[in-house]
């Protein structure tokens, strides 16, 4: 890491592990510009969610490129009421769902029920988004270091960094001790989601275009496995990215497939969070 990396990965740390504010405290001191935050949780929080309580340490840390307020605040906790709730647009809400959704009595439904698909992004049945962000409000706090004009390299650079030296229990990605948890109750949020609308599973996506498939090409919604997510073909669409690029980011980070000219399938959790959180 060069001098001047080294030297922002410092200032974040320093940032990040200080001055936190509750949630709905928090858009006095957050501007609406690039950086890092941390979430944190009270003892509380770590007990609900079934962990050792560690109230010091972040329980997840990520980015915004353009605008805290609205990626953190708005989109994350929900602090606008006059904003709908949308779970199935946070990574980190999708966390939190998974591993309260007893305690809550969560219900996983499709991020968009009208237009049933993609249900690794799940979303909650209203009832539910409420009880989760009244639990964020209550037991949340954050801190942000926001991104310096002299910082060359992109904030995920940074980000990855400090997860990797934290190793946040909710971060999937960039994380070398994930929580293995985590990730199968996100599978379980994802089956039953799907299982909400078990007619989506034989036909595309009402925003999608039928596919025009061949035994070479990625399978489609159909021929996926319970519990996992969108082929890189789907998500690369979503995220308006190339699948040749999406692809590309795949092998850089879990190498190439083993069988020469086979094609990446449906992703798991894991990989999907990894383009999500790299192309966001």
């Amino acid at each position: 890491m060069a001098p001047s990396e080294s030297l922002h990965l410092a200032e974040a740390l320093t940032t990040l592990s200080g001055e936190r504010w509750p949630i709905m405290l928090a858009k006095r001191h957050v501007p609406p510009t690039p950086g890092l935050y941390a979430i944190y949780g009270d003892t509380t929080a770590w007990t609900d969610l079934g962990l050792d309580p560690e109230p010091n340490s972040p329980l997840y840390v990520g980015k915004s490129e353009d605008n805290l307020v609205r990626r953190e605040l708005d989109t994350h906790f929900a602090v606008d009421p006059a904003k709908k709730t949308r779970t199935g647009s946070s990574t980190v809400r999708r966390s939190f769902a998974a591993l309260m959704r007893d305690a809550l009595e969560l219900q996983a439904i499709p991020r968009n029920p009208e237009k049933p698909g993609y249900f690794s992004n799940y979303g909650l049945t209203l009832d539910g988004d409420t009880r989760l962000t009244a639990w964020m409000h209550e037991r949340l706090s954050i801190a942000v270091w926001l991104r310096p004009t002299t910082l060359a390299h992109s904030l995920k650079t940074v980000e990855s960094a400090i997860i990797h030296r934290w190793m946040p229990p909710l971060n999937i990605a960039d994380n070398p001790r994930p929580l293995p948890r985590l990730r199968t109750a996100r599978e379980a949020m994802t089956r039953e989601a799907s299982a909400s609308h078990p007619s989506a599973a034989s036909r595309p996506p009402l925003d999608e275009k039928p596919a025009r498939t061949s035994a070479a090409q990625e399978p489609t919604p159909a021929a996926r496995a319970p519990g996992l997510g969108p082929t890189p073909v789907e998500l690369a669409r979503e995220l308006r990215r190339s699948p040749k690029t999406v692809r590309q980011a795949l092998r850089d980070r879990y190498g190439k497939l083993a069988v020469t000219g086979d094609r990446w399938g449906a992703l798991t959790c894991e990989q999907e969070s990894y383009i999500r959180n790299r192309f966001r």
